[in-house]
């Protein structure tokens, strides 16, 4: 049974426990670039199994949500209250042909996408972290929650490619 709302939320939120999220955030492209070193792109490639993503598509998901990520926390800053729009993250694995994309260019379109987001995270004020923009699927969402989120995110997927290059399944 799929996850609720709620339940993804809590998720999230215990990945990241009492840790600050814009430093997890800042920390993460270096983690991922260590975790990959010396790593072969056929490696990258390999589905742990067929119904799970590789590493190379959980790297090109993870720039893609960078993308969604600083493009609504935009949106909420410029205009609080505004609709999110949900994506559906099985419908872009294909669409978006995340197994023909390079892994490392996808770590480095997160990387360079990451740091302009932390950038800006670290100049609002404390109200505009409080700001919300309607989840269609969530609810009201804040800066703050969609940071913390997205730290949990990262720690989640983090955790996936390490069992993955353990060969745990």
């Amino acid at each position: 049974m799929p996850e609720t709302a709620e339940q993804y939320r809590s998720r999230m939120y215990a990945h990241v426990g009492k840790d600050d999220p814009v430093k997890l955030l800042a920390t993460a492209p270096k983690k991922l670039e260590r975790l990959l070193k010396g790593v072969l792109s056929v490696k990258l490639r390999k589905r742990p199994q067929p119904e799970k993503w590789s590493i190379s598509e959980i790297l090109s998901h993870m720039a893609d949500t960078e993308l969604v990520g600083g493009f609504r926390i935009r949106l909420i800053l410029g205009a609080p209250g505004t609709p999110i729009t949900p994506f559906d993250q099985d419908v872009w694995v294909k669409a978006l042909h995340y197994d023909q994309r390079d892994a490392r260019k996808a770590l480095e379109q997160f990387r360079v996408l990451r740091e302009a987001n932390v950038a800006l995270l670290k100049t609002i004020s404390t109200a505009q972290w409080k700001h919300v923009g309607m989840h269609a699927e969530r609810g009201p969402e804040s800066v703050e929650t969609i940071a913390k989120m997205f730290a949990g995110h990262d720690i989640n997927h983090i955790r996936q490619m390490e069992a993955i290059l353990a060969g745990k399944r």
